[in-house]
């Protein structure tokens, strides 16, 4: 079941929460809304489930072919899932499973058989069916994330909707549930949206991403080509570290003969590569500040010696371990990769 949201424009008041926004998502993909606070990702979402209501005459949601524009959240057919968990704290994790299935009207409720059976095989699937005569405080936050998932999934919903599901969970936690969430969306090929502000975490399990700021979207794309082929300035400051270097680079990028020329460019740290300095050879000369060299990456920040711009280098640890760079040490900068000064990337 493909999502389509088209024209959608929202107002608080005097603030505009989304601004003639379009999205597309195709059926059984994962896809990512992604951007800093206050760029409408929620919102958006929201609308989508019916929870939020576009402002009159501004656009219309689709799920296929079906304008759902004006059901309300209970008739979409839309399973939602929030950062807090929202579980019933008095009913154990297979009632809170069951919860949705219960309250349908009696001409569509199963029989209390069919419930249990789907809490059962819902359980499996989230891979907790031994926990659930156990009440949600005796779960560990990871636990009940999935539990709120399996409730959403019990009501058999045509998409599924994610608002920042691992937000309140630890790093480490957080870091497993998500790979376990991709692993899960591939077994049951569910359309999904989820809204996140953790670049590593929509880069790593989304089909597709959609980058958000200021009410619009900004890049729509497969997680490596808004990374590699940021389409704004704002992506690409957004998706990872990146310096800001003044231009002219005082040296040759390697391949090319052309001297680099313009105001502000954005590179990423790992297009800079580092070397030992020596009079004569191509590069922008710096001083090495601090080496951080904790974890497979090591992060090198220099200061050039020419307009006093810090920039940060990274790089494998084994070739820091050739350099055996220490502070103070006189180094060239250099450009590794030509496409990191396009003109569209230039403020």
């Amino acid at each position: 079941m493909s999502i389509t949201a088209t024209n959608i424009t929202k107002r608080f008041g005097n603030y505009t929460a989304l601004d003639h926004v379009d999205l597309k998502v195709p059926a059984k993909s994962l896809v990512a809304l992604l951007g800093p606070s206050g760029s409408g990702k929620t919102t958006l979402l929201r609308i989508i489930a019916g929870l939020e209501f576009a402002d009159p005459g501004s656009g219309s949601i689709h799920f296929g072919e079906e304008d759902v524009t004006q059901i309300p959240p209970g008739e979409r057919g839309v399973g939602f899932v929030f950062q807090h968990y929202a579980l019933f704290k008095h009913m154990t994790v297979a009632e809170n499973v069951a919860f949705g299935l219960k309250v349908k009207k009696s001409s569509e409720r199963p029989s209390v058989r069919e419930i249990e059976a789907r809490v059962r095989d819902l359980l499996q699937l989230v891979q907790l069916e031994e926990l659930g005569a156990r009440y949600p405080t005796q779960l560990s936050g990871g636990q009940r994330q999935r539990v709120a998932l399996a409730r959403a999934l019990a009501v058999q919903p045509r998409v599924l909707l994610l608002d920042e599901p691992f937000g309140a969970l630890d790093a480490k936690v957080r870091k497993d549930l998500r790979r376990w969430l991709r692993k899960f969306h591939d077994e049951i090929n569910l359309t999904t949206v989820f809204v996140t502000h953790d670049q590593e975490e929509a880069l790593e399990i989304a089909d597709e991403v959609v980058i958000m700021n200021n009410a619009r979207v900004e890049q729509v794309g497969s997680p490596q080509a808004v990374y590699d082929h940021p389409a704004t300035p704002f992506v690409h400051k957004f998706l990872g570290n990146v310096n800001q270097i003044q231009l002219p680079w005082h040296g040759i990028i390697p391949g090319t003969s052309a001297p680099i020329e313009g105001n502000t460019a954005l590179v990423r740290p790992h297009d800079i590569e580092l070397v030992h300095f020596s009079p004569g050879r191509d590069g922008a000369p710096a001083q090495v500040l601090n080496v951080h060299a904790a974890g497979p990456i090591a992060r090198v920040i220099c200061r050039r010696e020419d307009v006093q711009d810090l920039i940060e280098v990274e790089m494998a640890r084994s070739y820091l371990s050739i350099l055996q760079l220490r502070e103070g040490a006189r180094v060239l900068l250099r450009l590794r990769l030509r496409q990191s000064l396009h003109a569209e990337y230039a403020i």
